[in-house]
């Protein structure tokens, strides 16, 4: 982009990645949070996580690396490491405030939480897993009336906090007819085998919780582009390929949709307000009379004024009354 192009690009910046000023999104969290949301992290939390991974890449991808690959050369380029081989998302999301990290994770979440030890083959503990549980009540006029079933009683729902991985054990193992069932496809057994006996209020929040994390996360990552198209520490075109890369990079390691459309969209705008500039050679009389030319660059599309449009023509009728 020329610098006028430039300037007309960043004048039409609307500043959605301000989280202050995004209604859609402010909006949308406090329609969840009417149907019972409970979120964790704050929006200035929430504006700081996306100000991260802006910094982030533009210290990951530094303008004198693009500089160099556009031809502008350093004596001391050789010199310097390329910090994107080391700077992975695993490496921020180890740097990031607890909060920040949880929403990035985005693990189920319960009241109940804590640590299942990892066994190998010899039963020696190699490691350990978060987990959550929450109470499952039997509901009263079942209980009262089925003292004798299996699902007469209240019990525990435990799964681990990563992937909701049930645990399958003696109060559920006859509803399930495989070994690795999620919470979501829990919630989906009890309420077609078990809704006129359980209470299981408490998985729905968590469902639902979770469903929310996911979603306030990739409305918050999606905006992270769109600082780095518009950030005026760099050019349009070196914010787009960081913005680029950083999608990319996300959808490849957490397994994400974030799309390239929005960003892509306003690229592809006309910014050149009808100009187009074009280097043209000039020429001049010097003042011994020589000619002389050189280069320069003009909007070769700019139409010429009304006073040069009829200066030309009374040029032009002298012309023709003169021959």
């Amino acid at each position: 982009m020329t610098i006028a192009e430039a300037e007309r690009f960043y004048a039409q910046d609307e500043h959605k990645y301000v989280l202050s000023q995004n209604r859609n999104v402010l909006f949308w969290l406090k329609a969840a949070m009417k149907k019972g949301y409970s979120s964790f992290i704050k929006v200035n939390e929430l504006q700081d996580l996306i100000d991260n991974f802006v910094t982030w890449y533009e210290i990951k991808y530094p303008e004198r690396e693009f500089e160099y690959y556009e031809g502008v050369r350093y004596f001391d380029f050789e010199s310097m490491d390329r910090l994107s081989e080391v700077m992975s998302l695993e490496q921020l999301l180890c740097r990031l405030p607890h909060r920040q990290l949880c929403l990035m994770r985005c693990d189920y979440r319960a009241n109940g939480s804590g640590i299942r030890d990892i066994y190998d083959e010899d039963n020696n503990i190699i490691g350990h897993k978060a987990i959550l549980f929450m109470s499952i009540k039997s509901k009263e006029e079942y209980h009262l009336s089925s003292m004798s079933k299996k699902r007469g009683m209240d019990f525990l729902l435990r799964a681990d906090s990563a992937d909701g991985r049930v645990h399958i054990d003696y109060a559920i193992d006859d509803l399930v007819d495989k070994e690795n069932i999620t919470l979501d496809e829990m919630l989906e057994i009890f309420r077609t085998k078990c809704s006129d006996e359980i209470d299981f209020t408490k998985l729905e929040e968590c469902i639902f919780d979770h469903n929310c994390d996911m979603n306030l996360r990739k409305q918050v990552l999606q905006l992270v582009p769109l600082k780095l198209l518009y950030s005026e520490r760099t050019t349009p075109e070196r914010g787009y390929e960081r913005a680029k890369r950083f999608i990319n990079e996300i959808n490849k390691k957490m397994g994400l949709d974030l799309t390239t459309d929005e960003i892509d969209e306003l690229m592809s705008r006309d910014y050149s307000n009808g100009e187009r500039w074009e280097s043209v050679l000039k020429t001049f009389t010097d003042g011994e009379g020589e000619e002389q030319s050189y280069w320069t660059i003009e909007n070769v599309n700019k139409n010429p004024s009304v006073p040069e449009r009829v200066c030309g023509m009374v040029k032009s009728m002298f012309k023709k009354s003169s021959k």
